[in-house]
């Protein structure tokens, strides 16, 4: 399913699977900027109406599958386009990390620990140059080609962070 946005003419694609250990929906959110760069959001279909609904633990204890999930989505964009490249917010989990438990401001939160350690053993720099911002728990698969080619830079990138989320925002390279 498609949807366009007619203030900002983002267009965000939604994505649903099933887990097979929890029998719950999930909803994957794919927003598409300009140079082919797509953000992935998700969620439990069950939380849809809440607006910490990409904050919400479900307590099932699959974070493996449904992220491995999120990343099928974006292979598939991948294999239909090979310059596009990715991004994502690891969102704080409400009970602990809000509570400063498992967020040092420095490496980011447990989530983005998480997200971080995935996307390094499954993608090598060949493919994606991959950049973060701890701080604010945002995590970069940048497309080599299109960085090489200089069609993206790190300091476009955030530039639009800073524009269209209204932050200070500081990749690290």
């Amino acid at each position: 399913m498609r949807s366009k946005d007619p203030v900002s003419l983002r267009i965000t694609d939604y994505w649903t699977f099933k887990s097979l250990k929890s029998n719950k929906r999930y909803i994957v959110e794919v927003e598409g900027f300009e140079n082919e760069f797509f953000g992935l959001k998700f969620y439990w279909k069950g939380v849809e109406k809440s607006k910490f609904r990409y904050s919400l633990l479900t307590n099932d204890y699959e974070p493996r599958v449904i992220v491995r999930s999120c990343i099928e989505v974006m292979l598939e964009y991948y294999r239909k386009n090979q310059l596009v490249s990715f991004g994502f917010v690891a969102a704080p989990d409400l009970e602990k990390d809000i509570q400063g438990k498992h967020f040092d401001g420095k490496n980011g939160s447990r989530r983005f620990r998480f997200y971080q350690r995935m996307m390094v053993n499954l993608f090598g720099p060949q493919t994606f140059y991959q950049a973060s911002d701890t701080t604010n728990t945002i995590y970069l698969m940048i497309n080599m080609k299109q960085l090489s080619s200089g069609i993206i830079t790190i300091k476009h990138i955030e530039e639009k962070l800073n524009q269209t989320y209204f932050g200070e925002y500081t990749i690290e390279e």
